[in-house]
């Protein structure tokens, strides 16, 4: 009977083992870059280097279209990358940039219109901001309100843990439930508001560059002609509500207008328009 019980356990501790070894390696062979956020990270890196150039771009995912962060212009350092990160993280990439590039005269905020209503509550938000940004001195840096949203969102151990966040960022057996989740998702509607996040970041972004003695310009990318793409009363009210007239007092008035059929979802041009027309894209923001 003993000799039976022995065997049992024995069997037992074998097949636990075995489970164990074949979990582990499923674990450990899925624990890589899944490359979500790969090109915020590439920004900031790319910030950490004087350039030696005098002027940077910095926008979203539209902007990085026109100006890739791949590969700068002669006197343009290109730093766009996603909207998710907010002008929040803007201004703390801003921030970095300057401290490593003193000679810096201009800089350039590039976005679509809707960039300004984020308020760390897009679906990436975690991903794009919190992971790559809500750390170290940076944390410091942000506005009370912004580090309670980011907590109240997300929950302080998600946002404090660096363990946490890197095991959220590389592996792909939490990523590909992650983003299953956000493909179920309705998408989201066209913002023509300024958020909270934005009242509060871009003030911070023309402190900055004045101290530096750079010029801050904060221009508009080029949008579908659609009626609804006409309506900027509510946009131009929370300029005023926020006192961002300084900022984006003639904002509205410089945007460009191209036929809707140019961009793939609404906001994204498609690969054909970029090839035929960037140099025309690219002159219509910075004219």
């Amino acid at each position: 009977m003993r000799k039976f019980i022995k065997k049992i356990a024995l069997t037992v501790f074998v097949s636990s083992l075995a489970i164990m070894t074949v979990y582990m390696g499923l674990f450990i062979s899925s624990f890589r870059l899944t490359g979500l956020a790969s090109e915020v990270f590439h920004v900031i890196r790319k910030a950490e280097r004087n350039s030696g150039l005098p002027a940077v771009i910095l926008g979203d995912s539209v902007c990085n279209q026109l100006w890739t962060q791949k590969e700068d212009s002669p006197n343009l350092v290109h730093l766009a990358c996603n909207q998710a990160i907010t002008p929040a993280g803007t201004y703390l990439l801003l921030k970095r940039y300057l401290e490593h590039n003193p000679q810096t005269q201009e800089v350039f905020y590039i976005i679509c219109p809707q960039t300004l209503g984020n308020d760390l509550n897009l679906d990436y938000t975690y991903q794009y901001f919190v992971i790559p940004f809500f750390n170290g001195e940076n944390v410091k840096l942000l506005d009370e309100d912004t580090t309670q949203k980011i907590y109240d969102r997300f929950g302080k151990l998600f946002a404090d843990s660096e363990y946490i966040k890197s095991v959220m960022l590389n592996n792909n057996l939490f990523m590909e439930k992650y983003i299953a989740h956000i493909n179920r998702k309705p998408k989201r509607k066209y913002i023509r508001r300024l958020s909270p996040t934005t009242a509060i970041y871009l003030p911070k972004m023309m402190e900055l560059c004045a101290e530096r003695n750079a010029k801050l310009s904060i221009l508009p990318l080029p949008i579908p002609d659609t009626p609804e793409n006409h309506d900027w009363d509510n946009f131009r009210k929370d300029i005023n509500t926020f006192g961002l007239d300084d900022a984006l007092g003639n904002f509205t008035e410089k945007i460009h207008y191209y036929p809707a059929d140019w961009f793939r979802d609404g906001v994204h041009f498609k690969p054909d328009i970029l090839a035929q027309h960037l140099n025309e894209l690219r002159n219509a923001v910075m004219h």
